[in-house]
């Protein structure tokens, strides 16, 4: 399945340093891509480690509080982490790095493909850019407008930016590192394995989509289910571009002008 590297010495009957150079290239082309199976555990594992760093900061910020005043309630502390943006960023910023090298990691254990072919790490045409972040703006107006049709009002993003301290740490996290690991994660290493299955892209597109809602619980089930749709939408332009930039770029938009709205709204 992989050609042999470009130093390779060519197969010469005549020369005894062959014999290496074949089964060489016989044990390179015997390495498979992930399954799907496969995909979807390692998937599972990357998420349980990105939730224990996650945990570990949370459980940090706990024993400072208690150390400073040790009358406070433990679950109360940790319940008011929950929306602490300050809190949210630093967990965000150091588990999603480092679970984005993990998936670097991962993809090198089995090197079927490169980094950059498993990932969908090609350069796309500049009217994919257009369309398609022109197609999550319209999704954007729509789903706004369904919040207001049912007088929903999101608080989350309302709170971390109360709470965040530094709203450049802020950006960071949630505009940056955020969309980076989890499209990394869903539109990158499981739609790659999904899209490999039996499931095919069409699979690939919801499993992916259902599987990022999830990691969302901390909105109401209106706001989970406006997010399947993004994710729907980020995994037909992975899809039908056959690049990730593209649903980056969507995800990281949609994330800056949460924001940035919201900082307006509290102006």
């Amino acid at each position: 399945m992989v050609k042999p590297s470009d130093h390779s010495l060519p197969f010469d009957s005549s020369d005894d340093s062959s014999e290496p150079t074949r089964v060489k290239q016989s044990e390179t082309k015997a390495i498979q891509p992930w399954s799907g199976w496969e995909t979807v555990g390692l998937t599972l594992v990357i998420l349980g480690v990105f939730l224990s760093i996650s945990t570990a900061i949370a459980l940090f910020f706990i024993t400072i509080e208690l150390a400073q005043n040790p009358a406070l309630d433990p679950q109360e502390i940790a319940q008011s982490l929950e929306t602490n943006g300050l809190v949210l960023s630093i967990a965000t910023i150091l588990a999603g790095l480092g679970c984005s090298g993990l998936i670097y990691t991962v993809l090198k254990v089995r090197p079927a493909l490169t980094v950059h072919q498993y990932l969908a790490l090609r350069k796309p045409r500049w009217t994919s850019w257009l369309i398609w972040n022109g197609l999550l703006l319209a999704l954007m107006q729509f789903s706004d407008a369904i919040l207001r049709a049912f007088k929903h009002q999101e608080t989350f993003t309302t709170q971390i930016y109360q709470t965040a301290h530094s709203p450049l740490l802020l950006y960071l996290a949630i505009v940056g590192v955020a969309p980076l690991f989890e499209e990394l994660l869903f539109r990158g290493f499981l739609f790659q394995g999904l899209q490999s299955s039996r499931l095919g892209p069409r699979g690939a597109i919801v499993i992916t989509a259902l599987g990022w809602a999830v990691l969302h619980v901390q909105y109401g089930p209106l706001v989970i289910s406006q997010i399947v749709c993004f994710g729907l939408l980020f995994g037909m332009a992975r899809w039908r571009t056959h690049s990730l930039f593209i649903p980056l770029s969507m995800h990281c938009l949609n994330n800056f002008l949460s924001l940035w709205l919201t900082g307006l709204q509290l102006q």
